[in-house]
């Protein structure tokens, strides 16, 4: 072998092995830090999102933002593309596989509870009495899912009181337990010990009949409570959060949803009558399983759980005044259930549909005699 064979063999070792060292080091690269911790690793593919990561692993999406801690690379948590290696946190107990997530359930009415009278016992404290017209915890939170994942219709003035103008640490989001400051809208100002609800607002609905606006649409993200009350600036710790919350998102009036609330109770055999108005994924064609929002609702003396008849229109450019007309007599095209219904207006879902619904169909509800 001449000295030039031995060289250029030299320099094909030295070639390989600096190729499988920096192949090492990409890949120690591109793994985060902390799947060390438990060899946890999910592949981001087409459409993940760090909501969608939690609840496949953690069986909870509301710990999105443990994920997003312990990922520090991940500047903006809205941002994470196909083949990225996303680390599972290891501390987080976990209580073991549950079905993941997807759409809310309909939370059914509820039902009286018959109890047996007790034997007499000794009270050994004040009796703790429940909240009057409470709903159950699990109801509480497939309501919570509903507003956060579908949203709800609010009027202007409810979303005027304010908006995040910044948070104390440095992260993108907005997480629980984090100090945020928010600036009241001219001629507003928010009460100290007060809880309000963070909202991310949408675009105005308009009535599909009347063309006249309804609202905006808005989704819930999570709840705060303000612990100082400034000039120009109040201060609140955020509580829970249900959806990506951040700087610019609005303050609201606290929304209720612990409660089992109707403003007014229908009366027996009286024919409420409405309309379908928009549907919050944007769909024109509805079918069942599909969630919308009605032009009535808990001062109309509509309620969780009520079922509507969504009827077949004689007239597409039937107003409130042709309305007048609707009867039990036209064809029903299917039915839809209250989620919850706010001041105005409801969110609900279709549980049966024999042909398209869509905004702008007319609905009925007959209360029980």
């Amino acid at each position: 072998m001449t000295q030039e064979d031995s060289m250029r063999a030299f320099r094909l070792i030295l070639f390989t092995v600096a190729g499988v060292m920096l192949a090492g080091v990409i890949v120690f690269i591109a793994v985060p830090a902390r799947a060390a911790n438990d060899g946890q690793v999910h592949v981001v593919q087409k459409g993940d999102t760090l909501w969608d990561i939690s609840s496949e692993y953690l069986y909870d999406p509301f710990l999105w933002p443990r994920v997003w801690d312990a990922n520090r690379e991940i500047e903006n948590p809205h941002l994470i593309y196909p083949g990225q290696l996303i680390a599972i946190p290891a501390e987080i107990e976990t209580p073991g596989p549950t079905p993941r997530m997807a759409k809310p359930v309909l939370p059914p009415p509820p039902q009286p509870v018959v109890q047996e009278t007790p034997a007499p016992a000794q009270k050994s404290g004040p009796e703790v009495k429940p909240a009057p017209n409470a709903l159950p915890v699990a109801i509480q939170h497939e309501v919570i899912e509903a507003l956060s994942t579908y949203g709800f219709i609010v009027d202007k003035d409810e979303i005027g009181l304010g908006t995040i103008s910044s948070q104390e640490e440095t992260h993108m989001l907005i997480v629980p337990g984090q100090t945020i400051f928010i600036t009241p809208e001219k001629g507003q100002s928010l009460e100290k010990g007060k809880e309000y609800s963070l909202v991310r607002v949408f675009e105005q609905v308009f009535h599909p009949v009347t063309g006249r606006p309804v609202g905006y649409l808005a989704r819930i993200l999570g709840d705060v409570s303000v612990v100082n009350v400034g000039k120009k600036v109040d201060t609140a710790v955020v509580g829970d959060i249900y959806m990506e919350a951040q700087v610019g998102n609005h303050v609201m009036k606290h929304v209720q949803y612990r409660t089992w609330h109707r403003k007014n109770e229908p009366q027996p055999g009286k024919v409420l009558k409405g309309f379908i108005l928009v549907s919050p994924q944007g769909k024109t064609l509805m079918g069942k399983g599909d969630v919308l929002f009605l032009d009535i609702g808990g001062d109309d003396g509509l309620g969780t759980g009520d079922i509507l008849t969504v009827l077949d229109p004689r007239s597409r450019n039937s107003g409130r005044k042709k309305s007048a007309a609707l009867s039990n007599t036209q064809e029903s095209k299917g039915q839809v259930e209250v989620i919850i219904a706010r001041k105005r207006t409801s969110l609900a879902r279709i549980i049966q549909s024999d042909r398209e619904i869509i905004p702008g169909d007319p609905v009925i509800f007959t209360p029980k005699q």
